[in-house]
């Protein structure tokens, strides 16, 4: 009996200890973004605000691979797509930008007017045509890759270690994901035309996540992000540029 109730202390002790371990990587790499848009927008540090920027970057690629390989001593993997999903993450993107066109055409400039985004992306150069489309083709085949690299794998995998069930992580998850986005919004749109967007993404949050958990691929999840991706930044450039 004694030797029973000891693993028991055991298995519960290693389960706390996991648990802990979780939270902690989740801290440290959902912590990053937020600090980015604060150091960028709220304090507007200049130099400071582009290092912060490219380093919570390299941060948010870095720590999650180091926690995954060397403190959870996991094994490489290039997450790939086992269990198919592509028509399925195909479908939701589309139906998504869908969502996006029609509310910008309904919405169009409650939410954010021209003159408002040119001022916004004029200090950064991205009015001039050729920087935008380098910036746009950044954001969705590089920076939404990280994003669901970071948010869905790391950070979805970590929270389902602290909580059980199948949406709690998801909705969790997909909060996570949104708070930096609100408190960047918050800079630039009302508090209305703030809250629309925060939920459009909270919306694409729980999508991407739900795609993550039931396909368990940031590739699968990542081609409905990058379609309604494209239809944000085609509304940006239509706003900007024009075609």
């Amino acid at each position: 009996m004694s030797e029973g109730v000891c693993l028991m202390h055991a298995q519960l002790n290693d389960s706390n200890s996991q648990k802990n371990l979780a939270f902690l990587g989740l801290i440290l790499v959902g912590i990053a973004p937020t600090i980015s848009v604060v150091t960028g927008f709220a304090l507007k540090a200049g130099v400071l605000a582009i290092v912060v920027f490219v380093f919570t970057k390299a941060w948010m690629f870095g720590l999650p691979a180091f926690w995954h390989l060397r403190i959870e001593k996991n094994t490489l993997s290039r997450s790939p797509a086992l269990k198919g999903g592509w028509l399925v993450s195909t479908g939701l993107g589309v139906a998504m930008a869908v969502v996006i066109m029609v509310a910008y055409f309904l919405l169009g400039d409650s939410l954010l007017s021209e003159d408002d985004l040119k001022e916004i992306l004029d200090p950064f150069g991205l009015t001039t045509p050729w920087k935008l489309m380098l910036a746009i083709m950044f954001w969705v085949f590089i920076n939404s890759v990280l994003e669901e690299y970071v948010f869905r794998w790391f950070i979805t995998s970590k929270i389902e270690q602290l909580v059980s069930g199948k949406w709690l992580p998801i909705l969790l998850s997909a909060g996570v994901f949104t708070l930096h986005h609100t408190i960047a919004l918050s800079f630039f749109i009302d508090p209305l035309g703030n809250f629309l967007a925060s939920l459009g993404v909270f919306i694409g949050g729980v999508i991407f996540s739900w795609i993550y958990i039931e396909y368990r691929s940031v590739w699968v999840a990542w081609v409905a992000h990058a379609i309604a991706d494209v239809a944000v930044f085609a509304i940006g450039w239509q706003m900007i540029v024009g075609f």
